[in-house]
């Protein structure tokens, strides 16, 4: 597994375990699973554009 797709999967565990009472990641439908990947790409490249932004105005 390569090192985006570990963070990739890293911050989707982390989105879908703040929610409340929630069953285990492991046993969710991969769609839903998906959806919360999405949202970990997301945050991701907003990360990314922000961390640009800042090099650029530094």
């Amino acid at each position: 597994m390569d090192n985006l797709h570990q963070q990739i999967e890293h911050v989707a565990r982390t989105f879908y375990d703040a929610q409340e009472e929630v069953p285990d990641w492991e046993r969710e439908p991969e769609f839903l699973k998906e959806e919360f990947r999405q949202y970990a790409r997301d945050a991701i490249a907003l990360l990314g554009q922000h961390r640009a932004q800042v090099l650029e105005a530094a």
